[in-house]
Protein backbone atom coordinates (compact mmCIF):
# COMPACT_ATOMS: atom_id res chain seq x y z
CA UNK A 1 0.00 0.00 0.00
CA UNK A 2 13.76 -0.72 4.79
CA UNK A 3 18.11 0.15 5.92
CA UNK A 4 21.62 -1.19 8.40
CA UNK A 5 25.66 -0.29 9.21
CA UNK A 6 26.64 3.39 10.66
CA UNK A 7 28.24 4.56 7.38
CA UNK A 8 25.84 3.24 5.26
CA UNK A 9 23.07 4.51 7.12
CA UNK A 10 24.74 8.20 6.91
CA UNK A 11 24.97 7.24 3.10
CA UNK A 12 21.83 6.75 2.78
CA UNK A 13 20.68 9.36 4.95
CA UNK A 14 22.83 11.94 2.52
CA UNK A 15 20.99 10.29 -0.18
CA UNK A 16 17.58 10.55 0.89
CA UNK A 17 18.32 14.44 1.72
CA UNK A 18 19.79 14.97 -1.54
CA UNK A 19 16.58 14.13 -2.52
CA UNK A 20 15.19 17.47 -2.00
CA UNK A 21 18.25 19.45 -2.73
CA UNK A 22 20.85 18.08 -5.04
CA UNK A 23 19.37 16.85 -7.96
CA UNK A 24 20.89 15.72 -10.96
CA UNK A 25 20.63 18.89 -13.66
CA UNK A 26 19.09 15.91 -16.30
CA UNK A 27 16.33 13.73 -14.92
CA UNK A 28 15.59 16.13 -11.87
CA UNK A 29 16.90 13.03 -9.95
CA UNK A 30 20.09 13.14 -7.60
CA UNK A 31 22.75 12.05 -8.23
CA UNK A 32 23.24 9.90 -5.00
CA UNK A 33 19.78 7.74 -6.28
CA UNK A 34 21.00 7.75 -9.45
CA UNK A 35 24.68 5.93 -9.18
CA UNK A 36 22.53 3.60 -6.47
CA UNK A 37 21.68 -0.16 -6.99
CA UNK A 38 18.41 -0.62 -7.81
CA UNK A 39 17.35 -2.33 -4.95
CA UNK A 40 19.04 0.74 -2.69
CA UNK A 41 17.26 3.15 -5.50
CA UNK A 42 13.53 0.94 -4.17
CA UNK A 43 14.45 1.81 -0.42
CA UNK A 44 15.24 5.62 -1.14
CA UNK A 45 11.91 5.97 -3.31
CA UNK A 46 9.90 4.14 -0.62
CA UNK A 47 11.44 6.38 2.17
CA UNK A 48 10.58 9.90 -0.60
CA UNK A 49 7.17 7.98 -0.73
CA UNK A 50 6.57 7.69 3.18
CA UNK A 51 7.85 11.12 3.70
CA UNK A 52 4.89 11.82 1.51
CA UNK A 53 7.11 13.29 -1.39
CA UNK A 54 4.71 11.56 -3.77
CA UNK A 55 5.69 12.83 -7.31
CA UNK A 56 8.97 12.37 -6.30
CA UNK A 57 8.67 8.93 -5.60
CA UNK A 58 7.21 8.19 -8.95
CA UNK A 59 9.99 9.91 -10.65
CA UNK A 60 12.15 7.48 -9.16
CA UNK A 61 9.93 4.79 -9.57
CA UNK A 62 10.04 5.38 -12.98
CA UNK A 63 13.52 5.16 -13.40
CA UNK A 64 14.33 1.79 -11.57
CA UNK A 65 15.67 -0.60 -13.67
CA UNK A 66 17.57 -3.36 -13.94
CA UNK A 67 16.50 -5.84 -10.61
CA UNK A 68 14.34 -3.65 -9.06
CA UNK A 69 12.05 -2.88 -12.58
CA UNK A 70 9.19 -5.34 -11.33
CA UNK A 71 8.56 -3.94 -7.66
CA UNK A 72 8.62 -0.27 -8.99
CA UNK A 73 6.16 -1.11 -11.34
CA UNK A 74 3.90 -2.81 -8.75
CA UNK A 75 4.82 0.22 -6.69
CA UNK A 76 3.69 2.79 -9.56
CA UNK A 77 0.94 0.71 -10.21
CA UNK A 78 -0.70 1.25 -6.85
CA UNK A 79 -0.38 4.74 -6.98
CA UNK A 80 -2.52 5.30 -10.47
CA UNK A 81 -4.90 2.52 -8.99
CA UNK A 82 -4.89 4.45 -5.95
CA UNK A 83 -4.89 7.70 -7.18
CA UNK A 84 -2.17 8.79 -4.95
CA UNK A 85 -0.21 11.87 -5.80
CA UNK A 86 -1.56 11.19 -9.56
CA UNK A 87 -5.16 10.95 -11.34
CA UNK A 88 -6.32 8.20 -10.71
CA UNK A 89 -6.40 6.01 -13.87
CA UNK A 90 -7.38 2.40 -13.46
CA UNK A 91 -6.45 1.47 -16.87
CA UNK A 92 -2.62 2.62 -16.63
CA UNK A 93 -2.30 0.94 -13.30
CA UNK A 94 -3.89 -2.69 -14.52
CA UNK A 95 -1.30 -2.18 -17.37
CA UNK A 96 1.16 -1.23 -14.55
CA UNK A 97 0.36 -4.52 -12.70
CA UNK A 98 0.34 -6.60 -16.00
CA UNK A 99 3.95 -5.47 -16.39
CA UNK A 100 5.22 -5.98 -12.78
CA UNK A 101 3.66 -9.70 -12.88
CA UNK A 102 5.25 -10.57 -16.01
CA UNK A 103 8.72 -9.38 -14.50
CA UNK A 104 8.45 -11.27 -11.99
CA UNK A 105 6.15 -9.63 -9.09
CA UNK A 106 3.88 -11.99 -7.50
CA UNK A 107 2.61 -9.25 -5.28
CA UNK A 108 1.85 -7.60 -8.44
CA UNK A 109 0.31 -10.89 -9.69
CA UNK A 110 -1.94 -11.20 -6.58
CA UNK A 111 -3.46 -7.88 -7.01
CA UNK A 112 -4.24 -9.23 -10.30
CA UNK A 113 -6.25 -11.88 -9.19
CA UNK A 114 -7.79 -9.83 -6.31
CA UNK A 115 -9.03 -7.38 -9.28
CA UNK A 116 -10.13 -10.05 -11.72
CA UNK A 117 -11.87 -11.56 -9.16
CA UNK A 118 -13.73 -8.45 -7.17
CA UNK A 119 -13.79 -5.58 -9.46
CA UNK A 120 -16.93 -5.19 -11.59
CA UNK A 121 -14.64 -3.29 -14.37
CA UNK A 122 -12.20 -6.21 -14.91
CA UNK A 123 -14.13 -9.22 -13.37
CA UNK A 124 -13.06 -12.82 -15.13
CA UNK A 125 -12.65 -15.83 -12.49
CA UNK A 126 -10.16 -17.31 -15.37
CA UNK A 127 -7.91 -14.47 -15.27
CA UNK A 128 -8.47 -14.30 -11.72
CA UNK A 129 -7.33 -18.31 -11.04
CA UNK A 130 -4.23 -17.41 -13.57
CA UNK A 131 -2.85 -14.88 -12.15
CA UNK A 132 -3.39 -16.51 -8.07
CA UNK A 133 -1.97 -19.35 -10.04
CA UNK A 134 1.11 -17.20 -11.02
CA UNK A 135 1.54 -16.07 -7.36
CA UNK A 136 1.24 -18.73 -5.17
CA UNK A 137 3.51 -21.07 -7.33
CA UNK A 138 5.65 -18.19 -5.93
CA UNK A 139 5.16 -18.49 -2.48
CA UNK A 140 2.34 -16.20 -1.77
CA UNK A 141 0.58 -18.27 1.09
CA UNK A 142 -2.36 -15.58 0.34
CA UNK A 143 -2.85 -16.15 -3.24
CA UNK A 144 -2.81 -19.80 -2.58
CA UNK A 145 -5.10 -19.64 0.34
CA UNK A 146 -7.51 -17.89 -2.34
CA UNK A 147 -7.29 -20.08 -5.04
CA UNK A 148 -7.92 -23.13 -2.33
CA UNK A 149 -10.96 -21.30 -1.29
CA UNK A 150 -12.18 -21.06 -5.24
CA UNK A 151 -11.81 -24.42 -6.18
CA UNK A 152 -13.97 -25.25 -3.05
CA UNK A 153 -16.51 -22.29 -3.57
CA UNK A 154 -16.24 -20.91 -0.26
CA UNK A 155 -15.43 -17.48 0.73
CA UNK A 156 -11.95 -16.14 1.19
CA UNK A 157 -9.88 -15.00 3.67
CA UNK A 158 -11.66 -12.06 5.43
CA UNK A 159 -8.40 -9.85 4.57
CA UNK A 160 -9.13 -10.83 0.90
CA UNK A 161 -12.50 -9.49 1.30
CA UNK A 162 -11.06 -6.52 2.36
CA UNK A 163 -9.43 -5.82 -0.59
CA UNK A 164 -12.31 -6.59 -2.58
CA UNK A 165 -14.46 -3.89 -1.04
CA UNK A 166 -11.44 -1.08 -1.33
CA UNK A 167 -11.79 -2.25 -5.23
CA UNK A 168 -14.99 -1.68 -4.87
CA UNK A 169 -14.79 1.45 -3.62
CA UNK A 170 -16.45 0.83 -0.46
CA UNK A 171 -13.71 2.29 1.49
CA UNK A 172 -16.13 2.97 4.49
CA UNK A 173 -17.05 -1.06 4.93
CA UNK A 174 -13.56 -2.08 4.03
CA UNK A 175 -12.29 0.64 7.50
CA UNK A 176 -14.84 -0.75 9.33
CA UNK A 177 -13.82 -4.92 8.59
CA UNK A 178 -10.28 -3.88 9.37
CA UNK A 179 -10.58 -2.37 12.24
CA UNK A 180 -12.80 -5.20 13.54
CA UNK A 181 -10.47 -7.65 12.27
CA UNK A 182 -8.20 -5.35 14.58
CA UNK A 183 -9.95 -5.12 17.25
CA UNK A 184 -10.30 -8.96 17.44
CA UNK A 185 -8.96 -11.47 20.05
CA UNK A 186 -6.26 -12.50 19.15
CA UNK A 187 -5.86 -9.22 16.90
CA UNK A 188 -5.44 -10.21 13.19
CA UNK A 189 -2.15 -8.45 12.46
CA UNK A 190 -2.24 -8.26 8.99
CA UNK A 191 -4.94 -6.30 9.21
CA UNK A 192 -3.35 -4.13 11.63
CA UNK A 193 -0.29 -3.51 8.83
CA UNK A 194 -2.50 -3.19 6.26
CA UNK A 195 -4.78 -0.43 8.34
CA UNK A 196 -1.39 1.33 8.79
CA UNK A 197 -0.64 2.05 5.02
CA UNK A 198 -4.25 3.27 4.45
CA UNK A 199 -3.04 5.69 7.30
CA UNK A 200 0.16 6.12 5.79
CA UNK A 201 -1.20 6.87 2.10
CA UNK A 202 -4.20 8.86 2.82
CA UNK A 203 -6.35 5.97 0.92
CA UNK A 204 -9.66 5.66 2.54
CA UNK A 205 -9.32 7.78 5.54
CA UNK A 206 -7.57 11.00 6.33
CA UNK A 207 -3.98 11.01 6.27
CA UNK A 208 -2.33 10.13 9.73
CA UNK A 209 1.66 9.28 9.61
CA UNK A 210 1.32 9.26 13.63
CA UNK A 211 -1.39 6.61 13.85
CA UNK A 212 0.15 5.07 10.51
CA UNK A 213 3.25 4.65 12.95
CA UNK A 214 1.77 3.28 16.25
CA UNK A 215 -0.22 0.79 14.23
CA UNK A 216 3.38 -0.40 12.47
CA UNK A 217 4.75 -0.51 15.93
CA UNK A 218 1.62 -2.80 17.27
CA UNK A 219 2.07 -4.89 14.12
CA UNK A 220 6.20 -5.31 14.38
CA UNK A 221 5.83 -6.59 18.02
CA UNK A 222 3.84 -9.24 16.99
CA UNK A 223 6.12 -10.37 14.90
CA UNK A 224 4.90 -9.11 11.52
CA UNK A 225 7.47 -8.79 8.98
CA UNK A 226 6.26 -5.88 6.42
CA UNK A 227 5.36 -3.90 9.53
CA UNK A 228 8.64 -4.44 11.02
CA UNK A 229 10.51 -2.99 7.83
CA UNK A 230 8.05 -0.45 7.49
CA UNK A 231 9.22 0.81 11.10
CA UNK A 232 12.74 0.15 10.27
CA UNK A 233 12.16 3.07 7.51
CA UNK A 234 9.90 5.43 9.71
CA UNK A 235 13.15 5.48 11.91
CA UNK A 236 15.54 5.66 9.48
CA UNK A 237 13.59 8.97 7.30
CA UNK A 238 12.59 10.04 10.93
CA UNK A 239 9.24 10.30 9.67
CA UNK A 240 6.55 8.93 12.17
CA UNK A 241 9.25 8.36 14.84
CA UNK A 242 12.31 10.04 16.00
CA UNK A 243 14.96 9.48 13.67
CA UNK A 244 17.34 6.51 15.46
CA UNK A 245 19.32 4.95 13.19
CA UNK A 246 20.35 1.61 15.59
CA UNK A 247 16.55 1.12 15.89
CA UNK A 248 16.24 1.44 12.27
CA UNK A 249 18.57 -1.65 11.89
CA UNK A 250 17.20 -3.73 14.81
CA UNK A 251 14.01 -3.37 12.72
CA UNK A 252 15.54 -4.07 9.24
CA UNK A 253 17.09 -7.23 10.73
CA UNK A 254 14.12 -8.61 12.80
CA UNK A 255 11.83 -8.48 9.34
CA UNK A 256 14.90 -9.62 7.71
CA UNK A 257 14.95 -12.87 9.49
CA UNK A 258 11.55 -13.56 8.64
CA UNK A 259 13.34 -13.57 4.88
CA UNK A 260 10.62 -10.66 4.24
CA UNK A 261 12.06 -9.77 0.30
CA UNK A 262 12.76 -6.00 0.59
CA UNK A 263 14.26 -6.19 4.20
CA UNK A 264 16.81 -8.84 3.13
CA UNK A 265 17.73 -6.77 0.18
CA UNK A 266 18.34 -3.90 1.91
CA UNK A 267 20.63 -6.07 4.19
CA UNK A 268 22.40 -7.60 1.06
CA UNK A 269 23.08 -3.69 -0.08
CA UNK A 270 24.53 -3.02 3.11
CA UNK A 271 26.76 -5.62 3.74
CA UNK A 272 28.19 -5.57 0.16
Amino acid sequence: MKNVSASIILTVSLALAAAVHGADADSGLPEEFLDARPNNQLYMAYAEFKMGHHDLARQMWMHIGGSGRSEALFNLANLYIQGVGVDKDPERGMQLYRQSAKTGSRAAAYQLGLIYLYSPDYKSRDQARHWLTVAALDGDSDAASLLASLERDKPGDPLSQVEALLIHGDSDQALEQLEALAAASPPDYRAITRLAWLYESGLAVERDIDRAAELFMQAAEAGNAEAQYALSVMYQTGVGREQDDSLAKQWLEKSASQSYPPALDQLQQIDQ
